[in-house]
């Protein structure tokens, strides 16, 4: 698995390509704490390149979207893979993550979280 990270504004851009699974979810949770550890609090996470995600690509998903709302950031998750979006739906994660259609969303998504975050 590749993981490309890069800046859209004041947001993070994390896209990754390649298969999320036991294997990777390390290395995927690693970056993304990373970026927690650098303040960075307000993420895109673009999955249309994810060719395959099993229960711990899954898991990891969770615990990022868990560990960025406890810092009271965002992750948000866009343009998943078919296969991805299955996942997704089949355990219903889809409703518990942030989701987005494309990144345009995601971004009014993440500027929404920033005014809520200055207004607490």
């Amino acid at each position: 698995m590749e993981i490309k990270i890069g800046m859209d504004g004041d947001f993070v851009i994390a896209e990754l390509s390649g298969d999320l699974v036991a294997a990777t979810a390390e290395q995927f949770k690693s970056q993304l704490w990373k970026l927690l550890e650098k303040n960075f609090m307000y993420v895109v996470l673009e999955l249309s390149k994810v060719t395959f995600m099993d229960s711990s690509g899954l898991g990891a998903c969770m615990a990022a979207h868990k560990a960025f709302n406890e810092k009271k950031g965002a992750l948000v998750c866009t343009k998943p893979s078919e296969t991805v979006a299955k996942v997704f739906r089949v355990t219903r994660a889809d409703q518990k993550l942030n989701m987005a259609g494309n990144r345009l969303e995601a971004v009014m998504f993440l500027q929404n979280a920033v005014l809520k975050a200055r207004q607490s």
